[in-house]
């Protein structure tokens, strides 16, 4: 028997694992791996698809499958496949459209199961590409065939007030969810994904129960999981609006915060 056992912990990556320069410090490295031996279930639960969260695993290897899409997807890297996954409607296609005429200095992506496309470019996005070693992918959304997981609208911070009153004062307001992801983020998701659903998903994928659950996060999107999980932890770094949704504050994501949750786990600080 493991002290870990039946526990599933699902951690935000960018502002919560990773470090501000993008990496996965020795400590949580350590500390991670030691929960996986101990009989805990470690999985990623990122905005990023599957192959900007890849890169992680240059540092560390989950046990599990990991949350993507912003909850809209279950990826298993074994199996190199989707599980589980939610997608937009045709209609989607007339947000982006909205966007696309409304805000001209806006950047648009739009996501599928296996391919992002950028369809139209800024300097925002262009960093995006780089740093998620995205192969250059343009095209006009409308050219998209495959299902749409989601879309990305991305602007200066000064700008996403005015974004997301232009979608919250449109027809589309109710018609998906909307999430700011970063300070420069705003994304377009199917109703029913979340990362909170689709934590709930992967534990009853992994046949653990929600009452043995952990989530870790930083940023609006990480609420439902943060606020749903038995056990919620905001770094120190999250939004207000996070650390009100959590159970528990913990350290910086620049000082080992999953290290830190797992020795509170394991000391009985955090109790489910």
């Amino acid at each position: 028997m493991g002290k870990f056992d039946a526990i599933l912990l699902c951690s935000d990556m960018d502002d919560t694992l990773l470090t501000t320069d993008k990496r996965i410090s020795a400590e949580n490295k350590a500390a991670i791996e030691y929960f996986m031996s101990e009989g805990g279930s470690f999985a990623f639960a990122t905005g990023r698809v599957p192959m900007g969260a890849r890169l992680a695993l240059d540092y560390i290897v989950p046990n599990t499958p990991i949350i993507c899409f912003n909850g809209a997807g279950i990826y298993d890297f074994r199996g190199e496949k989707l599980l589980w996954s939610r997608s937009l409607d045709k209609k989607a296609a007339a947000v982006v459209e909205m966007v696309e005429k409304s805000m001209p200095q806006a950047a648009i992506e739009v996501c599928t199961k296996d391919k992002v496309y950028c369809c139209r470019s800024n300097e925002i996005i262009r960093k995006q590409f780089e740093i998620e070693k995205f192969d250059d992918n343009y095209a006009d959304f409308r050219n998209i065939s495959e299902d749409w997981i989601k879309a990305i609208f991305m602007v200066k911070s000064d700008e996403l007030p005015a974004l997301k009153a232009l979608i919250a004062e449109s027809e589309f307001a109710d018609c998906y969810n909307y999430i700011q992801s970063s300070p420069n983020y705003y994304e377009m998701l199917p109703k029913g994904a979340s990362k909170g659903d689709a934590m709930l998903e992967l534990a009853k994928i992994l046949g653990i129960a929600p009452e043995r659950t952990i989530g870790v996060g930083d940023n609006e999107n990480d609420i439902t999981m943060v606020r749903m999980a038995q056990i919620g932890v905001a770094v120190a770094n999250a939004v207000p609006a996070v650390r009100d949704a959590a159970d528990y504050i913990t350290v910086d994501n620049n000082h080992d915060a999953l290290k830190a949750v797992i020795e509170s786990v394991e000391k009985g600080i955090m109790q489910f």
